[in-house]
C-alpha cells in the first residue's frame, strides 16, 4: 500500500484494524487499494503526512506534518443514486467527533469543510478541515472512501491548497471550547473513524427503513442545516476558477445537497457542490 512505520491504536470493538502510518502519497490512494480486494466497511488507515495528497476538483492538497490525514473505508448498502449523500453525512460524522472531543466551536461549511465560524460578521470563517469522498468498485462491489484532512496546528499556506483563495486556516485549538484540552493525533484518528463510520451505518438504516425515498439526505436534512451557520446569511456563490456569479441569502439545501440562494431581486439561485461553493459575503 505504500504506508510505513505502522504503529499501533486502539480499536472499539469490533471494529477493523486503525491503521496510523508516518507517511504515504495519499491515504485515499491506499484505502482505495483496500476496497477494491476485501477489506471490511470501516476499515481506515490515518497518517501524519502526505505526499501526494489531493483535494475537490483534482487540486493537489496540501498535507504537511502539522495535520492529521485520514480515510475510511465505506460500503453502505444503500441505492447506488443514494452515494451522493455520503459527502455531507461523513461531514456530520466529523462533526461529531470533534465536538465529542471539546472542539464545540466546530461547524460544517456547505457541502463539508469543517470550519471555525467568525465572530465578527465581516470577517471570513477558518477551515480547520477539508473532506473528499471518492467511490470506486471492487471484488465485494461499489463502495465510498471518505479522506479527511484535520489542522492540529494552523498551517503556512504554501503551493496549492485545493482552490482559488482559499480561506485562512485554523488548527484545532481554535475550535475547543474554553478550558478544553486539544486532542492528540492518536484520540482524534479514532474519534473521528468511529464517528463517520456511525453516522453512515445510521444514515444507511434510515434509507433502507424507507424514509430518504425523497432524495439521499431526506433523513438527516434538519440536522444538516443546523450544522451549518452560514445557512441565512449573505453569502457570494463562487465558481471553481475563483469568480463571483452572485451575491445573496443561502436559504435553504434540497435532499440532493443543492444550495439555494436567494438574490436582493427575489430570484433564487440553486447549484451544487460541484458548479460553486459559498463563502461569507462582505457587507
Amino acid at each position: 500500500m505504500g504506508v510505513t512505520e505502522i504503529e499501533s491504536a486502539d480499536c472499539v470493538v469490533g471494529a477493523p484494524e486503525l491503521q496510523i502510518v508516518a507517511s504515504t502519497g495519499s491515504t485515499n490512494d491506499d484505502v482505495m487499494e483496500l476496497g477494491r480486494g476485501s477489506a471490511p466497511h470501516g476499515a481506515c488507515v490515518a497518517a501524519h503526512e502526505q505526499t501526494a495528497g489531493r483535494g475537490r476538483r483534482g487540486h493537489g492538497w496540501g498535507s504537511p506534518s502539522t495535520g492529521l490525514y485520514l480515510s475510511v473505508l465505506l460500503r453502505p448498502d444503500v441505492p447506488m443514486s443514494h452515494y451522493m449523500g455520503i459527502s455531507a453525512v461523513c461531514g456530520m460524522g466529523v462533526l461529531d467527533a470533534l465536538h465529542s472531543l471539546g472542539a464545540t466551536r466546530a461547524a460544517l461549511k456547505w457541502p463539508n469543510d469543517v470550519v471555525v465560524p467568525a465572530t465578527d460578521a465581516s470577517a471570513l470563517d477558518r477551515k480547520l478541515a477539508g473532506i473528499l469522498v471518492e467511490a470506486g468498485t471492487g471484488d465485494s462491489g461499489m463502495f465510498a472512501v471518505c479522506g479527511i484532512g484535520v489542522n492540529l496546528e494552523r498551517p503556512t499556506l504554501e503551493g496549492d491548497m485545493g482552490s482559488v483563495n482559499p480561506l485562512a486556516p485554523a488548527g484545532i485549538a481554535d475550535a475547543m471550547a474554553e478550558g478544553a484540552v486539544a486532542p492528540g493525533f492518536d484520540e482524534l484518528a479514532q474519534a473521528i473513524r468511529d464517528a463517520v463510520v456511525a453516522r453512515v451505518d445510521a444514515w444507511a438504516a434510515a434509507v433502507n427503513s424507507g424514509h430518504a425515498v425523497a432524495g439521499p439526505l431526506a433523513p438527516v436534512l434538519s440536522e444538516y442545516f443546523d450544522a451549518l451557520p452560514l445557512m441565512g446569511a449573505r453569502v457570494d456563490v463562487v465558481y471553481p476558477n475563483g469568480n463571483v456569479a452572485a451575491t445573496g441569502d443561502f436559504v435553504a439545501v434540497d435532499v440532493w445537497g443543492r444550495a439555494t440562494v436567494r438574490l436582493e431581486d427575489g430570484r433564487e439561485v440553486v447549484v451544487s457542490s460541484e458548479q460553486a461553493s459559498l463563502r461569507r459575503a462582505a457587507w
